[in-house]
């Protein structure tokens, strides 16, 4: 277990030097993959200076080790039930650049990942109002909700 050396120092006093911030972010990394805009809000909330952080960001990336590409493709494949709209507002809202986000949403098959949400929800029996509501908030267009919702009722009854 890391031991936190800064702990017993007052709070003007706390350092943050180079190989602490590799360390933490080495640490960060290990749990899992981190977009570089959130990579660089957490060393800045560690005490690293704009310049150090954005010279970390840079190595770590040299290395593969921070890939907002890889980010943007893995955040859209894990969330299914997730339409690009919505997607790509937390995607941006994560700090990930446009053409990335553009990238990881052309492989996105739209229709099918509405169609399977909305044959879900009418096995369930909700109403083709309701099920529109959930799949316009899931962040899917509304002549894809409206189309897919009409072809899953249609089965139902």
């Amino acid at each position: 277990m890391w031991k936190r050396r800064d702990r017993d120092l007052p709070a003007g006093e706390k350092t943050a030097g180079s190989a602490d911030l590799e360390r933490y972010l080495l640490n960060l990394l290990s749990r899992g993959i981190l977009p570089a805009a959130k990579v660089r809000e957490k060393l800045a909330a560690r005490g690293a200076s704009p310049e150090e952080a954005d010279g970390l960001i840079l190595r770590f990336e040299e290395g593969g080790f921070i890939d907002d590409r890889a980010y943007a493709v893995l955040f859209a494949d894990s969330r299914p039930d997730w339409g690009p709209i919505r997607l790509r507002d937390e995607l941006r809202r994560r700090g990930v650049s446009s053409s990335f986000i553009r990238e990881a949403l052309e492989d996105i098959d739209e229709e099918a990942r509405a169609k399977a949400l909305a044959e879900e929800l009418a096995s369930r029996g909700l109403e083709a109002e309701k099920i529109i509501g959930r799949l316009l908030r899931r962040g899917f267009s509304f002549s894809v909700c409206r189309k897919v919702t009409e072809r899953a009722c249609e089965g139902e009854g």
